[in-house]
């Protein structure tokens, strides 16, 4: 059962993206930087970018390799994550701190499809709220870094078109199928 991961910048429409694939029958993992922000909020806890970003990065890698461990191998329907614990790593370069050892080596042994979903920065839908309190040139900075964090660890990059969204899930669907057995 293939993972597929669906990375980008923040505000590009990846959520979205998942929504709708989901509703085709897809197994789809919800963003955890989002609900842990939520979480934190919540909580009146620190762990957020604009608190404390190394704490908000450790736990965001630890959720999400839970969510990753936490997929059933016997699921015949491919699963799409948005976001995933590489993430963690690409934001690590964002703060500047450093990964440690054990993220490396965690992030090593569990593989996605070798094909990742990119959603570009999209300012034309780009639009903020409780949980994304950055701006626009966060939202490239992401992007780039999660681009380099997921060519780093060895994935090939599937950028997703910038249109509607019955054309941005007919893409992603199709490339699926067509690649079907080399996930």
């Amino acid at each position: 059962m293939p993972i597929y991961v669906i990375t980008g910048a923040s505000g590009a429409g990846k959520s979205t993206l998942l929504k709708h694939l989901g509703n085709l029958g897809f197994r789809c993992q919800d963003e955890i930087g989002r609900q842990l922000i939520k979480d934190e909020l919540h909580s009146g806890g620190s762990a957020r970018p604009d608190m404390d970003p190394t704490a908000f990065r450790d736990k965001l890698f630890a959720r999400s390799i839970e969510a990753f461990d936490a997929v059933d191998a016997d699921v015949s329907v491919p699963v799409f994550f948005d976001r995933s614990f590489i993430e963690a790593i690409a934001y690590s370069r964002i703060i500047g701190a450093p990964v440690c050892d054990r993220m490396k080596e965690e992030a090593r042994s569990r593989r996605f499809s070798p094909y990742v979903f990119v959603c570009a920065p999209w300012p034309e839908i780009f639009t903020g709220d409780d949980e994304r309190q950055h701006d626009f040139l966060f939202a490239q900075q992401d992007y780039e870094a999660n681009i380099w964090a997921y060519k780093a660890y060895g994935y090939s990059l599937v950028e997703v078109p910038q249109s509607d969204v019955a054309a941005r899930v007919k893409f992603v669907a199709e490339y699926v199928s067509r690649h079907e057995g080399e996930a």
